[in-house]
């Protein structure tokens, strides 16, 4: 077996939680004529891929159920997984910590690094619904933005993860006939620097520690001839 201890950290789903906030507080506005402001739209978030909405729209061909009222509107899902070897730390290095309740020491291994691959889809039914949503998006990445997570409560372990957008498409759906509804789809694809913590263990504290030392026959010279030197020391179980 890996490990013989129960853990979940709920990394990846804190991430996931501080990337879909990241865009949780987008807005368009709707003016008419004399550029004032009629309408303002607060634009929904969720983890979804972009075909369950698109589904979801297609249903109601009839549009009985107002199914256009929920354009425009955000999505995101998780990509892939792939380790990020130019991260990569000493696998046997330790993280200590004290507990600041009850003074216990944690500790548990380096982290592991790992890129997590995100899409985000920007859903309109106008192109200029949706260039209103990407100005508000891509002036925070350059192209990396960074968001701090506290990634292992046990040990009080807070990391920056970089989150960074490496690309950006376009389709519009406006072929067809005109029963055939039109879908204006931006597609952000980001990665974000993700550390994948291991088990968090309690570790003893060292109070006391004995060192026993033997120098002899130092003569006129300089020399010196050393016995041997025992170093030796007590864990107090916690």
């Amino acid at each position: 077996m890996l490990n013989s201890t129960i853990f979940y950290h709920a990394i990846t789903r804190k991430i996931i939680v501080g990337f879909g906030s990241l865009f949780s507080d987008i807005k368009i506005t709707r003016e008419d004529l004399t550029k004032t402001v009629e309408q303002t739209i607060s634009i929904p978030i969720a983890y979804a891929p972009k075909e369950k909405w698109i589904v979801r729209l297609d249903q109601d061909a009839s549009l009985e159920n107002h199914t256009y009222n929920t354009l425009p509107r955000m999505s995101f899902e998780i990509t892939g997984f792939s380790y990020d070897a130019i991260r990569k730390i000493n696998r046997n290095s330790y993280i200590t910590c004290s507990d600041p309740i009850d003074g216990t020491i944690k500790r548990t291994f380096a982290p592991v690094p790992y890129n997590i691959d995100i899409s985000l889809y920007v859903l309109t039914k106008t192109t200029e619904d949706g260039l209103q949503i990407i100005e508000q998006i891509l002036p925070f990445f350059s192209p990396e933005l960074t968001m701090a997570v506290k990634v292992v409560p046990e040990s009080n372990i807070i990391t920056d993860i970089p989150v960074i957008l490496n690309s950006m498409s376009l389709n519009d759906e406006y072929d067809g006939d005109f029963q055939t509804r039109r879908f204006v789809t931006y597609t952000l694809n980001f990665t974000i620097k993700a550390l994948m913590f291991g088990p968090v263990t309690n570790s003893s504290i060292i109070n006391r520690i004995f060192v026993n030392t033997d120098y002899a026959n130092l003569d006129s010279l300089g020399n010196t001839n050393t016995g041997v030197i025992t170093n030796t020391w007590d864990e107090e179980p916690l």
